[in-house]
This record gives structure tokens, sequence and C-alpha cells, in this order.
């Protein structure tokens, strides 16, 4: 079986694959760039990689109710590893054998290990995150304050990755207010506060905003953030991605933001996975083409 073609579990079932393979499960998933991206990555190194030769990485649409048989068809398949989007990052906590130091602390997991047995958990969302920041607007998280939109898998990952690398001050916001109160409790840090969506109060003029939540998948998404609280010298960074630009990112583009959105922390975070799975840190111009990247625009 060859991809991108998008796997059911009941398709899962009956399938048949021709040595080790990758893949990505979520619930969406049909908006996924990350099959594109990861086959166009093997395809570039396979001519001089022949242990890659045959890998395949494959879309599959799996709710949360099926995700405990998906992973167990996945590594009876043979599937090195596995990427998770929403809805399955916290859920897979407690599916797997192991916890890197990094998922441990976000308490999120998006890449899968194969191992003898099951399954290691990592996340690379907060590197991905990071390394995105950094390509897309030249700078850091380093002593600026970060606004935090979301309470959810990749959101907890940012959010360490956010501490660790020494923000000045973690705002979480989220539509349920008492998500992101729990959040805050969980990293246990005293440059973390949490309110409400609807509680969001101005940041700070060098602030760094991130959109974690799932509005801006859709064109019609309304934006997370008011548009009256952008101000020229932040930096806007919509996780989402999409044929056309969220609702957010046209707000900064008015308001004279410079914003990105999702697609280079995909990639990125793509790269991290891909290294964890082959020991290989895969090119990024194919990924890039694949993605139809761009880059921030001021």
């Amino acid at each position: 079986m060859s991809a991108p073609e998008t796997l059911t579990l009941a398709s899962l079932r009956v399938a048949r694959f021709n040595g080790p393979q990758l893949g990505v499960l979520g619930d969406p998933i049909a908006h996924s760039l990350s099959p594109a991206m990861h086959n166009a990555a093997i395809a570039t190194l396979a001519p001089t990689q022949p242990q890659l030769s045959g890998l395949s990485y494959h879309r599959l649409h799996i709710t949360a109710d099926e995700l405990p048989e998906a992973l167990r068809l996945l590594h009876a398949a043979g599937f090195i590893g596995v990427n998770l989007t929403v809805p399955h990052k916290i859920a897979a906590l407690t599916l797997v054998d192991s916890l890197s130091p990094a998922a441990r602390r976000a308490a999120s997991v998006n890449t899968l290990v194969r191992t003898t047995e099951g399954w290691d958990g990592h996340t690379t969302d907060g590197a991905g995150f990071l390394e995105a920041l950094h390509e897309s607007s030249g700078a850091t998280v380093r002593h600026r304050e970060v606004i935090l939109l979301g309470s959810g898998g990749a959101a907890r990952a940012v959010a360490a990755a956010c501490l660790d690398a020494t923000c000045a001050s973690l705002r979480l916001y989220n539509r349920d207010r008492q998500r992101a109160v729990d959040l805050a409790h969980a990293l246990n840090d005293p440059r973390v506060t949490a309110a409400s969506l609807d509680e969001i109060e101005a940041p700070a003029a060098d602030a760094v905003i991130v959109n974690c939540t799932v509005l801006g998948l859709k064109a019609a998404d309304p934006s997370p953030f008011p548009a009256t609280l952008l101000k020229a010298g932040q930096f806007v960074f919509d996780t989402t991605y999409g044929p056309t630009p969220s609702r957010l990112l046209l707000d900064a583009q008015a308001n004279g933001v410079s914003h990105a959105d999702g697609r280079a922390m995909l990639r990125w975070q793509g790269a991290l996975a891909f290294r964890l799975w082959t020991g290989i840190l895969p090119p990024a111009a194919p990924m890039r083409a694949a993605l139809g990247e761009k880059t921030a625009q001021p």
C-alpha cells in the first residue's frame, strides 16, 4: 500500500504494508500536510539512503475512541513511528511504554517511536516551535512575554519549551478557563498566569502571541485574540495553517504586526520526529516546497 490515501481504522484492519512505514493520526486529518512533507523528504533522501527505500508516510483518520486499537494495529503492521495530532496528544500518554523528559514535562505526546512491545512517547512540538520562531522572526522568547492561546497538547509543549527557554512571563488563555488554570498548576512556575479567552489583557510591546487553539483551521473561524490589542513590535505565531490566512494573521497584517503561520513549526517538529525514527535530520528544501511554505510577513 502506498501513501497518501487516507486510512481509517476499518481499512487498517485489513491493510498490508511492504516494509516499515510511518504515519500521522488525527481527527480531523484531511487538512494535514505532513504526508506530503515527509514523503518529499523521503524521496529526496532515498537515492543515497537505501534503508529508506519503500518507506512511506500515511494519513490516518482515527477518532479518540479508536486510538488504542489503531496503535496496536500499526505496531503489528511494522510501523516504525507515527505522529499524533488533535485529539490524541494527551490521550496517548497512557498508551506508551515510556515518555521522554520533554514529553513528561509537557504532559503531551506528538511522536511515537516503535519499541519491541509497543511505543515510546516523545514531543517535538516545543522544540519545533522554538526553531520555527527563531527562523521566522530572527528572535527568541528569552526575556519576552509569551501570550499562549489554548491548552491542548501542542499548547502544553509550547508552554514548557518557552519556560525552559527563559521567557519573562507566560500568560495562558483558554476558552475553558479551568483548563488554563489546570495547565498553569501543572507547569508549577511563578511566571505563569491563567485566564479565559474573554479576559485577555493588553500584551507587552514586544510580546510573542501564539495561537495553539483550533481557531484558524477553517477560513470562517474567528480570531481567538482581539485585533485591537495587536501592535507593531509584537510577533504573532499561528500554529494553524490552511489554504488562506487565518483571521488572526489577517488582523496581524492589518495592524503592522510581523507574523507567521504554522508551516515552519510543522516542518521543524516533523524533521525532529523523522530524526527520532531514522537517525537522519531531513533536508528543509523539499519539505518547504511540499508545504508551500512562505516566509514570515513583516
